[in-house]
């Protein structure tokens, strides 16, 4: 199954609210994926097909098993999210079955 990984430095209060972000998008979107939220130090031990972060954070990653990542630069504006989740190839992949 695809796999999205909500990251922020702890683990607890960022990550948890975009995680529930994400979960309505892909629940409204129909596509088949768990979403799961962690700490930027156990995000190199959880394989991912998307990673979803603040900019911040997202950019202190490694490139972790070629998984596309999301940088956002604003952590609270939904309509702002789901954009970026809509602009991103794996997010088109799987909802229209091909990368623009």
């Amino acid at each position: 199954m695809k796999k999205i990984l909500v990251v922020c430095t702890s683990g607890l209060g960022t990550s948890l609210a975009l995680r529930l972000v994400i979960e309505k998008f892909v629940r409204e979107n129909n596509i088949k994926a768990t979403v799961e939220h962690t700490d930027i130090g156990s995000a190199n031990f959880m394989g991912a097909d998307l990673i979803v972060g603040a900019k911040q954070v997202v950019n202190c990653l490694p490139i972790q098993n070629h998984a596309e990542t999301v940088a956002l630069e604003d952590i609270v504006n939904h309509k702002y999210i789901r954009q970026m989740l809509m602009d991103c190839n794996t997010i088109k992949e799987w909802i229209w079955g091909k990368e623009e």
